[in-house]
């Protein structure tokens, strides 16, 4: 499985790389038009383009990473992770099956790109994040007498 790591590693390293060539400020590359009476042309155009191949590239290391995070599962097998993870790696193994041997990887990667941009990852992991979130947030846990809030200064005042 050599070019499945040389694979994934050099189109992870070509989007990161372009990503830093492509977040160079577009207002350096503004020059003087008009005989220089304009000495500025704003570039607002460019750097939009610019920002919507960075998205592109981040998409692609996104899939990327989440293919190289269920091969990795899959080398552990049988041990079995988190019931989140369970559920995004059997949605990627629905559509990707773990290799075996080396192969073509250009339609695994688009396959999985085509997974988070459908927000099918998301759908699969939100129902946990939103229980964290429901378990884990501040507001929602007992106040403990010793801690410290705005609230509890303003009371203080008033009193």
């Amino acid at each position: 499985c050599l070019s499945i790591q040389y694979t994934i590693y050099s189109h992870w390293t070509f989007a990161v790389s372009e990503n830093k060539a492509l977040c160079h400020p577009s207002s350096v590359d503004s020059l003087s038009t008009s005989a220089a009476t304009e000495d500025h042309v704003s570039m607002g155009g460019w750097a939009a383009r610019k920002a919507l191949k960075v998205i592109e590239h981040v998409e692609q290391v996104l899939a990327i990473e989440l293919l190289a995070a269920c091969q990795g599962i899959e080398f552990l097998r049988p041990l079995r992770t988190t019931t989140p993870l369970e559920k995004v790696y059997d949605l990627v193994r629905s559509v990707v099956r773990p290799w075996l041997k080396d192969r073509f990887m250009a339609p695994d990667i688009e396959a999985a790109h085509r997974l988070l941009v459908e927000q099918k990852v998301w759908e699969v992991a939100e129902p946990y994040i939103e229980k964290y979130r429901r378990e884990h947030i501040p507001e929602s846990r007992p106040i403990s007498p010793t801690a410290f809030s705005l609230d509890s200064l303003r009371m203080n005042k008033c009193v």
